[in-house]
């Protein structure tokens, strides 16, 4: 299990204003499911290492 953390929820939150994308359009984009976007964004919170990759490789994507 990969942890993500306070400042990535921030860096998730602030990517998907920056690009004005609805919680749908970013779920998507980075291809999981509304509830794991919630969670996400709120941070401290475990998930899996496939799920962690992919959102690791969105936030990049286009930075």
């Amino acid at each position: 299990m990969q942890k993500i953390t306070k400042e990535q929820a921030r860096a998730i939150r602030r990517k998907r204003a920056d690009l004005r994308l609805t919680k749908k359009e970013a779920c998507k984009d980075i291809g999981i499911g509304a509830l794991t976007l919630n969670n996400l964004e709120r941070g401290d919170y475990m998930t899996k290492p496939t799920i962690y990759a992919k959102v690791m490789e969105w936030l990049a994507k286009d930075y």
